[in-house]
């Protein structure tokens, strides 16, 4: 049986040993079946001082994404790239939940150097829905997700630069969650856009997310959940736009449920928030990761990397061609300026629109497809048209992420063939815990 943090935390220190055992067992397995890990610890990995026996997560196992350092991992990020980059301090968040007891039970697959939404990882395997073996995961964390999913761990890390923790969550039926960008110390990762990443969060429920996020922030979460007839909702038009027919039916059926139960529904506008994020938004990324990914690599073997010079190293193709159109495009600093500015722009929007509508969080579907079949890189058919994969993975996902406002992806329902359907909600900017609690009022009536 798989359990929950909350359920964890109320074993006794010997049958939580045996639980952890249990764990890594399960991950092994999911290696195995998923492509889930990467690397699996032992149980008697050392843990910082106060170890297993102390903290609000004592003895708790916990899964970290292939590309945040922990100590005595190599940090792969998932490609033949960063195979000598072996961590000898851990990432700040790592050593947070450390500290509070957590043991990290290893490092899970992702999609190479995080730069995709479905993890088919070229070198370490496809991560595999644990809905449909055949289908994907989401990404770029997707090993984390599945991790929670299957159930080996109560929780994991992942990280987000568009939708990399909420995809994934989405298509793996559980909640995610992305912070506001800023709220969760960001040294130790392998990042794509300091602009844009943030570590973030998988696991079983809402009231799971928010436990871990207390012991993150070190701090008191004292949010009441409010009641469903208190909340106003506003649903973002755009995100509903080119929806896949089945994800928008599971979406519209969350919807008459929140409003049966007293929630009430408005409609807000984001002005070109979609645009934005496929504008600005690649800009920022684009222009960031020239830099920050050859100085990562740069911290092993190869001292003096360009970017270009990194392209026959890369294993995934996908990312190959991303990574080719990064140096291609080559966006000036004045590029890079005005793409800054635009982010401000729309975060400035996300204000006044909270403001004119009163909603509490806005909502929509967390991706506009369901999870696409493995191999299906390029290109998706959505109710018989071909569509760019990557780009519709992700589309929703794109506008909050550029802003920088906290998300959460809870799981709405099923299709017809049993694959999960998430609806996202986004706060304001910095009311991370106001959409953690109205989450979990939420996801009482959606599970």
């Amino acid at each position: 049986m798989s359990l929950d943090l909350q359920d964890w935390v109320a074993l006794g220190p010997r049958a939580r040993g045996a639980r952890r055992r249990e764990s890594l067992a399960r991950a092994r397995d999911e290696a195995r079946s998923h492509h889930a890990w990467i690397a699996v610890g032992q149980d008697d990995d050392p843990q910082p001082e106060g170890g297993t026996d102390a903290g609000e997560l004592a003895g708790v196992p916990f899964a970290v994404k292939d590309n945040i350092d922990v100590a005595g991992f190599t940090t792969t990020a998932g490609s033949p790239l960063l195979s000598d980059q072996h961590a000898i301090l851990d990432a700040d968040v790592v050593g947070l939940l450390r500290e509070a007891g957590g043991m990290v039970a290893g490092k899970t697959n992702l999609h190479e150097l995080a730069f995709g939404g479905t993890s088919n990882n070229a070198t370490y395997g496809p991560v595999r829905n644990p809905f449909d073996t055949d289908r994907v995961a989401g990404g770029s964390s997707g090993g984390s997700a599945v991790a929670v999913a299957l159930g080996s761990t109560p929780f994991a890390l992942g990280t987000d630069t568009g939708g990399s923790v909420t995809v994934p969550s989405s298509f793996c039926g559980i909640p995610g969650f992305r912070p506001s960008t800023g709220r969760y110390p960001g040294a130790g990762v392998v990042n794509l856009s300091t602009t844009r990443d943030t570590i973030g969060i998988h696991a079983r429920t809402v009231r799971d997310v928010r436990a871990v996020d207390r012991v993150i922030t070190r701090s008191r979460d004292d949010e009441p959940v409010p009641a469903l007839e208190e909340l106003v909702l506003g649903r973002i038009p755009s995100r509903f736009h080119d929806v896949e027919r089945e994800v928008a039916q599971v979406l519209d059926a969350a919807e008459q449920t929140l409003r049966r139960n007293g929630v009430r529904i408005v409609d807000v506008e984001v002005p070109d928030d979609l645009a934005t994020a496929s504008g600005a938004g690649l800009d920022i990324v684009f222009f960031e990761a020239m830099r920050l990914l050859p100085a990562r690599v740069a911290l092993g073997a190869d001292r003096h990397p360009d970017l270009m010079s990194l392209i026959p190293r890369l294993s995934s193709p996908d990312v190959r061609r991303v990574v080719q159109g990064i140096v291609s495009a080559n966006p000036s600093l004045e590029t890079y300026d005005r793409a800054r500015r635009r982010r401000w722009e729309l975060r400035r929007q996300y204000e006044e629109a909270f403001a004119a509508s009163g909603a509490d969080a806005f909502f929509g579907p967390t991706s506009a497809v369901l999870p696409p079949r493995i191999g299906d890189d390029d290109v998706i058919t959505v109710d018989g048209v071909g569509r760019p994969t990557f780009e519709t993975i992700i589309r929703n996902a794109g506008p909050g992420s550029v802003a920088g406002v906290p998300m959460l992806s809870l799981p709405a329902g099923f299709s017809s063939t049993g694959l999960p359907v998430g609806l996202c909600l986004e706060g304001a900017p910095f009311g991370d815990r106001r959409l953690l609690a109205v989450a979990e009022s939420l996801e009482a009536v959606l599970a």
